[in-house]
């Protein structure tokens, strides 16, 4: 019987750090320094993404145990969507104003993907025994 487990934000975060320094290191050897950097931008909006992401998430949680209600409360979730707009943003002013490579962008961005199925995987492995 195979049994899902869920990983830590830390072990996502973690691999997703060594596999953007991978891609970046191969990047850099077989393509450009310009679409390694790509890959380094790209993988740190999205580590600081699930980083800030998991603060307000933990930070709602806990204003919710306290019984935290009302105004507060709402202005609290606000929090999240205000987050991606300031994150699109940022992206936004990177691809125009510094002209990061688009191709080293998407795959430092996708070595998030890659980190949540690989740690999933473990997760589940460790689960199992």
């Amino acid at each position: 019987m195979f049994s899902w487990s869920i990983p830590t934000i830390a072990s996502i975060q973690r691999t997703n750090f060594i596999l953007v320094v991978v891609s970046a290191s191969i990047l850099a050897l077989f393509a450009s320094a310009a679409v390694a950097l790509g890959c380094i931008v790209g993988g740190s909006v999205v580590i600081a993404n699930l980083w800030i992401l998991s603060a307000l998430g933990g930070l709602l949680l806990a204003a919710s145990s306290a019984g935290v209600s009302g105004a507060a409360a709402k202005l609290g979730a606000l929090a999240i969507p205000l987050k991606l707009f300031i994150i699109v943003g940022l992206v936004y002013l990177v691809f125009t104003r510094v002209r990061i490579d688009g191709m080293g962008f998407g795959i430092g961005v996708l070595t998030q993907m890659a980190a949540i199925i690989i740690e999933t995987g473990r997760a589940s492995l460790r689960g199992a025994h």
